[in-house]
């Protein structure tokens, strides 16, 4: 039998943790009018989970960006070059990097958009003002979404402000990253291939603590769920957003 695919097998996994709920059964497609909801309820409904899944690869968008901007600026190039090798050559190569990077993980925001309003909604529905809001997002085939790639993506899109000065996407106090679409070269001594898994902070620091816990535990009990080794590792991200 064919291994399930990664959404499938964290939906069975997230289904044996303790006071497991999933909000569909319980609102039996009866969601309030205008509101939307995450997906699940964990620890007596102190934790909101929503999961998104990365289906859709954004291969040609580099290119694409490339063009663009050999077109407006009036340059052309020739053969197989690299964006690095192009962009070297222009008098702004650190934002070209940081908008092509934005360019091919804009998904990234939209997911990070509707998530904050499902798992707002999520909060007002069930009455649980104080819960955790914590953002799983599974990378089944985006292989061009590397790890720092979403990373950056996250820290762009979490940084937004409201003209007040509030961080406009404050619902969900973290993002679990696990992706099968990009493989780690490691020295492990292992013959399994070796996955990455991050996590993100919200910039916002409201429940950090708890959603560090909660998120670092559920990484641990993925890791023997799926029965493999959890190596542990600082995450390096080159670009930063302005």
């Amino acid at each position: 039998m064919a291994p399930l695919c990664l959404s499938k097998r964290f939906a069975a996994f997230v289904e044996s943790l303790d006071q497991f709920e999933s909000i569909d059964a319980l609102l039996q497609g009866n969601d309030p009018t205008g509101k939307k909801r995450a997906d699940y309820l964990l620890g007596n409904r102190k934790f909101i989970i929503e999961q998104k899944v990365l289906v859709s690869d954004p291969v040609g968008r580099p290119q694409r960006f490339v063009e663009k901007l050999a077109a407006k600026r009036g340059f052309v190039f020739f053969g197989t070059l690299s964006s690095d090798y192009i962009f070297s050559r222009q008098p702004d190569t650190n934002d070209l990097k940081r908008r092509m990077a934005l360019d091919l993980a804009r998904g990234i925001d939209d997911i990070v958009v509707t998530a904050d309003k499902q798992t707002a909604d999520t909060r007002i529905v069930f009455n649980i003002p104080d819960a955790v809001g914590i953002l799983v997002i599974l990378n089944e085939a985006a292989g061009q979404l590397r790890p720092d790639v979403i990373h950056y993506a996250l820290c762009n899109t979490f940084q937004k402000r409201t003209p007040e000065g509030a961080f406009r996407y404050a619902a969900n106090n973290g993002v679990i990253l696990m992706s099968e679409a990009n493989r780690l070269v490691t020295s492990l001594p292992t013959q399994k291939p070796v996955f990455p898994i991050l996590y993100f902070r919200s910039p916002d620091k409201k429940h950090d603590a708890a959603a560090t816990a909660f998120s670092e535990a559920l990484i641990r009990r993925w890791a023997e769920f799926n029965i493999a080794p959890l190596v542990t590792m600082p995450v390096h991200v080159n670009l930063r957003p302005k």
